[in-house]
């Protein structure tokens, strides 16, 4: 089992902080990490992550950034990482696992700025079409919330979390099931001037749910920062054993087939149109088996000629 992780870890320059990212790997089983806001200078990056993690391989995007915000590091033993889009709030790439299973990983480490997060949003939208037919989990520090209920103590959707939805709808990403802290960023006050919200998420495309559809995301206490580390522990769904669904085309001649369809399809649902398409047929298909069950008289005759 592999697990993938992120953490806005506040700056790795102090060396006590080596010590929590190194023991958080190791106890996660941690193969690939995001460490978002190193703060580490180009030139000390090679030392730093060598005390962390120790022969493990590394990428960051310091060439876009001087502040070097992502660092990406992965256990060669276990994946290979390859970067494909290198920006300054994110880096978008490909990790191949050790059973040959490939799968699309981008660490997100948004801007404070409005405006200016919304060139992520643009990068997270061209490369939802490049990842589209392989799983792709897109995880992070956003720098924004999706939903009023996602801050402690406002619940006003803003523009720039309106934006954030339009975003997420555009490249039909969809939260991950996720265990632990809700809010994962805390300015870390008692009282009236405490501020809590979740500005770390992880989301997956719909190849993801259909392959990695049982791997979820923990929010872990912030530790050494002031954000939440997520882990996701991925675990490849196991092949479906069951009856595959089968539409009968009796069911088009029962008095109620219509009412049953439209009812089903008017219910509304959360999630992007293909996880509510997904959703309305997964209701559907329990409302149309009951069809399945034909009236008695029709079962005795059929026995009857049977005879």
């Amino acid at each position: 089992m592999t697990g993938v992780a992120t953490w806005n870890v506040r700056g790795l320059n102090d060396p006590s902080k080596h010590n929590e990212v190194r023991h958080f790997l190791s106890s996660n089983s941690i193969s690939l990490v995001g460490l978002l806001e190193s703060r580490v200078s180009v030139h000390n990056l090679d030392r730093i992550v060598s005390s962390i993690c120790n022969n493990w391989v590394y990428t960051s995007n310091h060439n876009v950034s001087l502040a070097g915000r992502i660092v990406v590091a992965w256990n060669p033993s276990y994946l290979n990482f390859v970067p494909v889009r290198v920006s300054e709030q994110a880096i978008h790439g490909h990790a191949t696992l050790s059973d040959n299973v490939c799968i699309h990983v981008s660490f997100v480490y948004g801007l404070c700025d409005r405006k200016a997060r919304k060139s992520l949003w643009g990068e997270l939208s061209q490369c939802a079409d490049m990842f589209r037919n392989e799983p792709w989990v897109v995880l992070g520090d956003f720098n924004v919330t999706r939903f009023g209920t996602e801050h402690a103590s406002s619940g006003v959707v803003t523009k720039a979390m309106q934006d954030f939805n339009k975003a997420v709808v555009t490249a039909e990403l969809e939260d991950l099931n996720s265990t632990g802290y809700l809010f994962t960023w805390s300015n870390r006050r008692q009282g009236e001037g405490a501020v809590k919200k979740k500005l770390d998420r992880a989301m997956g495309n719909w190849q993801w749910f259909k392959s990695l559809g049982d791997a979820y995301a923990h929010f872990h206490p912030p530790g050494i920062s002031d954000h939440s580390p997520i882990t996701i522990q991925m675990r490849l769904r196991q092949p479906f054993r069951g009856r595959s669904f089968k539409y009968l085309n009796f069911w088009s001649k029962d008095d109620r087939f219509l009412q049953v369809v439209s009812h089903e399809w008017m219910k509304a649902h959360i999630g992007s149109p293909l996880v509510v398409i997904h959703k309305k047929l997964k209701s559907l298909k329990a409302c149309l088996r009951k069809f399945c069950s034909r009236p008695d008289s029709r079962v005795a005759d059929l026995r009857a000629r049977l005879k």
